[in-house]
């Protein structure tokens, strides 16, 4: 899966970012200059190698044609642990950040902070949430999972305030990076959610590694930037809440994606298991694109609509007292000998169609022939007592 290749120059990249982001703030002269050169060249820069491992993520994803679009969560305490700390960092952030702009004279920027900390809550509730699952290593699905968006959501609404921050100043003269911050936070947060909380998708899994890398390496550089500035600059408490809270987005990105690396499977490991229940209810898996998505239940027509043809005593096809096994929705694992269940996805293998097809055709031809052995025998006993009335 070349997807995980996205590591070799994610390394790299984040030494590299940290290093030019402290040596904006170490290496400044008397005159703010670093050797002549203005220290927000430094932040460019580290833009720039940002958004070439992003340009290389996608280059990764496009060659990969073998990693599978859904992941079956696994217990990751370091990814629970620092999604909590998110959590309570981007609820801190968010109040302190709506108390600092109080006295603001902007309504709207005013506006936007009270709607970033609202959001600051429901985010904050999403983020324990997937951590729990992170935790347990259990991800059911159900109503709950609504919540794990929020998150994304919160950072839109920090990306709005950011950008009607930067509006107040020139480009040339402002740093762009906590921006560049929340653009890859939004777009990295939406597709973990998806494949936490078992949202169907074009490929999530590859998504979180196409967006996750970059803002992890944000994150952790810009972070370490804020923190550094506070202790030698003595810039604002804020911006330590505000760094605090990047760099734990930053290293829960990055447990989360070990773990995906880990974990992930490719397309053809993708195992269908079936089980047979006296439920009601058939699930029907339709083939969209080569892989098997799962539809809506419904009652098999195939066994309510019976074919029955009278010739003599017998009944062709299946007695209305038989009981007809059904089969219950297909759940996907991704080893054959872990049968501890998962999500519902189908399969990518024509071979293990054409065996499901063939063992359901064997059952059928089965049932049939024990029904032509009892007419035979039937035959006989008929023909026996014509004999004995002769």
């Amino acid at each position: 899966m070349k997807i995980k290749l996205s590591w070799i120059p994610f390394i790299p990249a984040v030494l590299a970012m940290t290093a030019l982001r402290l040596l904006s703030v170490f290496g400044n002269d008397d005159t703010g200059m670093i050797s002549g050169i203005n220290a927000l060249l430094f932040s460019y820069l580290a833009v720039g190698v940002a958004l070439a491992l992003f340009v290389l993520c996608i280059i990764f994803n496009i060659a990969d044609r073998k990693t599978a679009p859904v992941y079956e969560s696994k217990r990751n305490v370091p990814a629970g642990i620092f999604s909590v700390l998110s959590a309570a960092f981007t609820l801190a952030y968010s109040v302190m950040n709506l108390m600092a702009k109080k006295d603001s004279d902007y309504l709207l920027i005013h506006i936007v902070c009270a709607l970033c900390a609202f959001l600051a809550m429901l985010a904050a509730i999403g983020l324990v949430f997937m951590a729990r699952t992170h935790f347990t290593g259990f991800a059911p699905v159900s109503n709950i999972a609504f919540l794990y968006v929020f998150p994304s959501l919160w950072a839109v609404s920090e990306l709005v305030s950011c950008f009607l921050e930067a509006t107040k100043l020139s480009v040339a003269a402002s740093d762009m990076s906590l921006l560049f911050c929340f653009i890859f936070l939004t777009l990295s947060l939406f597709p973990q959610a998806m494949v936490i909380s078992k949202i169907p998708g074009k490929n999530p899994v590859k998504a979180s590694f196409i967006y996750g890398m970059p803002s992890a390496a944000f994150g952790i550089s810009y972070g370490a930037f804020l923190i550094a500035r506070v202790v030698f600059d003595s810039v604002g408490g804020i911006a330590l809440l505000a760094g605090a809270m990047l760099i734990s987005f930053g290293l829960y990105q990055i447990c989360y994606l070990v773990e995906l690396t880990r974990g992930a499977l490719r397309k053809d490991e993708i195992v269908i298991v079936d089980a047979f229940t006296d439920s009601n209810s058939d699930t029907e898996i339709n083939n969209i694109d080569g892989e098997l998505v799962l539809g809506e239940d419904k009652k098999d027509e195939d066994y309510s609509q019976k074919a029955t043809a009278d010739t003599d005593d017998f009944i062709m096809g299946y007695e209305a007292d038989d009981v007809i096994p059904e089969i219950s929705a297909p759940k996907v694992i991704g080893e054959e000998e872990d049968l501890s269940g998962g999500f519902v996805l189908g399969i990518d293998d024509d071979d293990a169609d054409s065996s499901i097809i063939a063992a359901r055709r064997q059952k059928k031809e089965e049932k049939l022939m024990n029904e032509i052995d009892k007419l035979l025998a039937d035959l006989d006993e008929q023909k026996k007592e014509l004999n004995n009335k002769k």
